[in-house]
């Protein structure tokens, strides 16, 4: 079996996308799926006074690993080479700046998207001509979203495209909901993006559940704590700063908690637009000093945050952005961080209550100030909570694990496809 598989262009470049992907096809490769890889162009739109110097992202079938060329999105040549060939699709040309100096402003993002598009679409053809694939599988990203319309269209065989929550909101352009609907099947994350979908009146049966494998798994690193903070709990909640991450939540909660354990101490590893907000919340009120907001980090800063921390608390709301757990998440697990996690649907699929983690009732203060006084009153629970996690996480949330299930799912999509 022979998989061509669409890659966004983050694969590209240095990013957490790239070592994902990655992880994910030597594991496939190593189950004896042969596979092809291709990149789809960069969506990034320049200014209109560059566009007469624009260059190609990158050259024509050049093997990865390759100069990169003087554009926003070019491919890092410092990267380390996975071992395999990654064709890549080059940028297309733009018209006159005379000519598009005439059109709106406002076009030439649509004119981006359109141009990438059909030379993505047709660079698809002309690899699935050389490689001779059985099947396409698109993952998930920007760019290969936008191009997966013309390109399934043009190549003409059966598909698996990874749907992720931005699959799931009735605004999706038609083009783009057509080319889901397109696929033979679609991989959801968790069972609550699969409910959002068939909600959005998406792949109804086709669609399969492919839980996610953790990023960063192995023996935590706890490093000992500074001088006169021995005994000085710390929690870490690592994500974003929106309302949704509960982020407000667990800031509420703080000051009972210092109450009882005044050597108390946060992390939140995280950063975006309301970090300024925070910042000034934060220093206004009790826990001033006790509180650190690291900004926006890699994920594999994070991972080396998580098991410093006593608890790792994801206090996410229940809402309709969040069908899906955090990556951060499931790397707390992976590393056998003690877990405590608000009770939505994404967390129950991945968590077990009182086994690998404490779960409280979502959106309710006194809940998680009850849960979390009660874990720091009990420390000697703290080991037992990580190691079930990690044994979790090893044995459901691998690599090899999400590699058999999306194995699986070429063989019926294939299999279907010859009985239709």
């Amino acid at each position: 079996m022979r998989v061509l598989h669409l890659l966004d262009a983050a694969v590209l470049r240095p990013t957490d996308y790239r070592s994902r992907t990655l992880a994910l096809i030597e594991q496939l490769r190593a189950q004896g799926v042969q596979t092809v890889h291709l990149a789809a162009p960069c969506l990034a739109v320049p200014s209109l006074s560059a566009l007469p110097g624009l260059s190609a992202v990158c050259a024509d079938a050049t093997p990865h690993g390759a100069a990169p060329a003087p554009h926003p999105g070019r491919c890092d040549a410092n990267l380390p080479d996975p071992g395999w060939h990654i064709y890549r699709t080059a940028a297309p040309a733009w018209l006159p700046a005379a000519v598009l100096q005439r059109l709106p402003a406002r076009h030439a993002p649509a004119l981006s998207r359109a141009a990438a598009m059909a030379a993505f679409a047709l660079r698809v053809r002309r690899v699935a001509r050389l490689t001779r694939p059985d099947l396409i599988h698109v993952h998930a990203g920007h760019g290969t979203a936008m191009a997966a319309f013309p390109a399934l269209c043009g190549a003409r065989l059966p598909a698996v495209a990874e749907a992720g929550r931005r699959a799931a909101d009735r605004t999706l352009p038609s083009w783009e909901r057509w080319a889901l609907e397109r696929a033979g099947a679609l991989a959801a994350s968790s069972a609550e993006l699969r409910a959002a979908l068939r909600g959005a009146g998406l792949g109804g049966r086709r669609i399969r559940v492919i839980p996610p494998a953790a990023e960063f798994a192995g023996t935590p690193r706890r490093d000992p704590a500074p001088p006169g903070l021995a005994d000085a709990p710390l929690l870490a909640h690592a994500g974003g700063l929106e309302r949704e991450a509960g982020i407000d939540l667990l800031l509420a909660v703080l000051p009972a908690l210092r109450r009882r354990h005044p050597a108390l101490r946060v992390v939140v590893a995280g950063g975006g637009a309301r970090e300024d907000e925070l910042a000034r919340r934060i220093g206004a009120s009790a826990m001033r000093g006790r509180v650190a907001v690291t900004g926006a980090m890699p994920s594999r800063r994070v991972a080396d945050l998580l098991p410093r921390a006593d608890i790792a608390v994801f206090p996410a709301l229940c809402s309709a952005s969040t069908p899906v757990a955090s990556r951060h998440l499931l790397n707390a697990m992976a590393q056998g961080c003690a877990i405590v996690a608000s009770d939505i649907a994404c967390h129950r699929e991945l968590l077990v209550h009182g086994h690998s983690a404490m779960l409280f009732r979502a959106g309710s203060r006194h809940a998680l100030a009850e849960t979390l006084a009660r874990l720091l009153a009990r420390p000697a629970l703290l080991p037992a909570l990580g190691q079930a996690a990690a044994a979790q996480a090893a044995a459901q949330h691998s690599w090899p694990a999400t590699a058999a299930r999306y194995r699986r799912l070429y063989q019926d999509v294939l299999a279907q496809a010859r009985r239709g």
